[in-house]
């Protein structure tokens, strides 16, 4: 029996060519030549995924300190997506393609959210913002990835492989 192409993928993108982040209390999978930083600034576990260069994109997510329950996520990020959308309409450096856009879940094997994606332009060049929240052991964790299409697809890998480091 064939694997689909999509699982493939995942499988290569995961597995061969990326390499494990430790660091602070989560663990995760990033592609070769992804840059991890981690700091605690005031008591937060804050991190930043930079696939290549910054240009190509970058992926940050750190604690929310708000009381939050996983089953509130959905309702989280619809509140920031519409309140960057809300921002953004009045925003003279960003420009939307579009004033839609969309909310989707993930699911890895130990952590679970969900995002907003939406669709920018800055000199000329499409660019993806996204928006997210997630759960690693009923812990709450807010962040955004900024960069192209296609590294986002790697960014939601690296997303979907968090695990409680520890």
């Amino acid at each position: 029996m064939r694997a689909p192409l999509p699982i493939t993928i995942a499988f290569v993108l995961l597995f061969v060519g990326c390499s494990p982040a430790s660091k602070g209390p989560l663990s995760f999978q990033v592609p070769a030549g992804w840059k991890v930083e981690h700091q605690t600034p005031g008591g937060l576990h804050f991190y930043s995924v930079t696939a290549g260069t910054a240009d190509q994109g970058l992926l940050m997510f750190s604690q929310w300190p708000p009381p939050s329950r996983p089953e509130e996520i959905p309702a989280l990020v619809q509140k920031l997506a519409d309140g960057f959308l809300d921002q953004a309409k009045q925003s003279s450096e960003l420009k939307l393609t579009s004033h839609e856009y969309r909310i989707e879940q993930f699911t890895g094997s130990q952590c679970q959210g969900s995002f907003a994606v939406f669709q920018t332009s800055s000199g000329g060049t499409n660019v993806l913002q996204t928006m997210f929240m997630m759960s690693v052991d009923g812990k709450v964790w807010n962040g955004q990835f900024t960069g192209a299409s296609n590294t986002w697809e790697q960014a939601i890998m690296v997303l979907k492989s968090i695990t409680k480091d520890g």
